[in-house]
């Protein structure tokens, strides 16, 4: 993850968002969404991280993003939404021509991601796969451990 210095802003580091997960922290609520998010979709894009540039406040965040094709956005938090504001990092002011992208607001980092990333969307169903396999194996194995004691038990009397 990148981050840039900044005079106005403490850094949010990854020591932060490992620990950022306390409810007393002094966080308001965007600011734990904002880190939640850099920590969810971390595995799904080249890069995330949390302006240091832009101006933050409690109620107005900006994250910048590459995705994993290699395109760049800066991304607004506020409780309308996540919005992508910019095709370049730390910018505020997206590309006219471009209104729709620049315009709509999406509740959650998944279906802007989902909207701006097509890779995004094949590594999120790849993982999402990947752990429902996980879950029916583990799963099985746990019947398989239960049919045994209980052959086990029946066996014993």
């Amino acid at each position: 993850m990148s981050h840039r210095a900044s005079g106005t802003h403490t850094p949010i580091t990854l020591s932060h968002l490992t620990h950022a997960s306390c409810e007393n922290c002094g966080l308001s609520l965007l600011e734990n969404e904002a880190i939640s998010a850099v920590r969810e979709v971390s595995g799904f894009v080249k890069s995330i991280w949390i302006s240091e540039v832009l101006p933050r406040t409690p109620d107005l965040i900006f994250l910048n993003i590459t995705s994993i094709e290699g395109l760049t956005y800066c991304i607004e938090l506020t409780q309308r939404g996540w919005r992508i504001c910019s095709d370049k990092e730390d910018c505020m002011y997206g590309d006219f021509r471009r209104l729709e992208l620049h315009a709509k607001y999406f509740e959650t980092i998944y279906q802007l991601l989902d909207q701006i990333s097509a890779e995004y969307r094949n590594q999120f169903g790849k993982s999402l796969e990947e752990k429902l396999q996980k879950l029916a194996s583990e799963e099985k194995k746990s019947d398989e451990v239960l049919i045994e004691k209980h052959v086990d038990e029946t066996v014993k009397r």
